[in-house]
């Protein structure tokens, strides 16, 4: 499965363009503020409905136009037909998604059709930041494995604003709590069961992908913490700290607070790891997933890698490139000078790859000589 065509009109700086995209890996080159990480972001628009790099929508947009459009064909590996997917912004705030020719109310349709991996500056710090991208990490892997997880997630997320609500207002029911503790336990316990299905799959791919991507590295463990003490059930936690949380307005336990923590020994990773190992430790977690997503579904998720060459040394650029192209996941990886990129790469042959050159906005597709 892969991208094989993008339209795109109003994104940023860049100009409106139509793009054919190789199978495989696509090298996207160019001066810093040529618009090479607003490509990336477009397709990661395609595939989540969202950017990475706002949380306004708006600033997306380029400032000459009221509207951006995304258009793209994903061709699925055991059918002939592309699947059409698309994405029309207005900055008045109006969405509208479609699948197939169909409008979709919920940008999980996206995700589903053309699912991706991001390799950027901030995903670097995914051990270095909290535990809400970690969360976010094992719910990307559950997402495409459990078709219900979107749904019963949903509903959990409800109960728990409800709960926090209740919390920080007056006088609480009991009888309205018990009910909603109730439901919460429910939903909670099913998220857990999901997550820990999804990590008894996980953990063995996750130890030989960083064996083959690292080397002299110690003994690095990975635990989840599934949001309150394992020795205790959740309702008993809740119980007993029903005073704190209502001093504090929120729930503190539960699987909205579940981390994925990793050690070397007792100690957290990123205490005792260099810079370039705990990057090298996150590569290795995205490319874990990717390798049991295949394993799982039969389908290969789409990577997107932001300037390699300013985030990793030669080596260490030359060993990631190595294990994403036998994943044999279509990749696009961006960076100031071409040379780097393609050096860092296994034997890359004319027709073997995909080149584009953006400069001020404009998007050219190259031929490798």
């Amino acid at each position: 499965m892969y991208l094989k065509k993008l339209d795109l009109r109003g994104i940023r700086n860049l100009q409106s363009t139509q793009l054919c995209f190789h199978p495989q890996i696509n090298f996207i080159y160019g001066d810093n503020g040529s618009g090479k990480t607003s490509l990336l972001e477009a397709i990661y628009l395609l595939g989540r409905g969202r950017s990475f790099r706002t949380t306004n929508p708006t600033t997306v947009l380029n400032r000459q136009t009221d509207d951006l459009l995304i258009a793209g064909a994903v061709q699925p590996p055991t059918s002939a037909s592309v699947i059409p997917l698309g994405m029309h912004r207005r900055r008045s705030g109006e969405v509208i998604l479609k699948v197939r020719g169909e409008r979709i109310y919920a940008s999980s349709g996206l995700a589903e059709a053309l699912p991706l991996l991001l390799f950027n500056s901030d995903s670097f710090l995914l051990l270095e930041g909290g535990p809400k991208g970690r969360r976010s990490y094992l719910d990307w892997g559950v997402f495409h494995v459990e078709q219900s997880y979107r749904e019963i997630w949903s509903r959990f997320q409800r109960v728990l604003r409800q709960r926090n609500s209740a919390l920080r207002h007056g006088k609480i029911d009991p009888g309205l709590l018990a009910a909603w503790d109730t439901e919460f336990v429910g939903l909670a316990g099913k998220i857990d069961d999901f997550r820990k299905n999804y990590i008894d799959r996980l953990i063995p791919t996750l130890e030989s992908t960083v064996t083959d991507l690292i080397q002299d590295l110690p003994d690095i463990h990975f635990d989840y913490y599934p949001g309150w003490d394992r020795s205790k059930s959740l309702a008993d936690v809740l119980s007993a700290d029903f005073s704190g949380d209502k001093q504090y307005g929120m729930t503190r336990h539960g699987p909205h607070r579940a981390d994925l923590r990793v050690r070397v020994g007792r100690n957290s990773a990123v205490d005792l790891l260099s810079r370039g190992q705990t990057k090298m430790i996150v590569a290795a977690m995205q490319l874990a997933q990717g390798r049991l997503f295949n394993t799982l579904s039969g389908r290969r998720c789409l990577y997107l890698v932001d300037d390699l060459p300013s985030e990793l040394d030669t080596g260490h650029r030359c060993r990631l490139a190595e294990l994403l192209s036998r994943l044999g996941s279509q990749v696009f990886v961006t960076g100031v000078e071409k040379d780097d990129l393609i050096q860092s790469w296994p034997v890359v042959e004319k027709g073997d790859c995909g080149v584009f050159h953006v400069e001020h906005g404009e998007i050219k597709n190259e031929t490798l000589g």
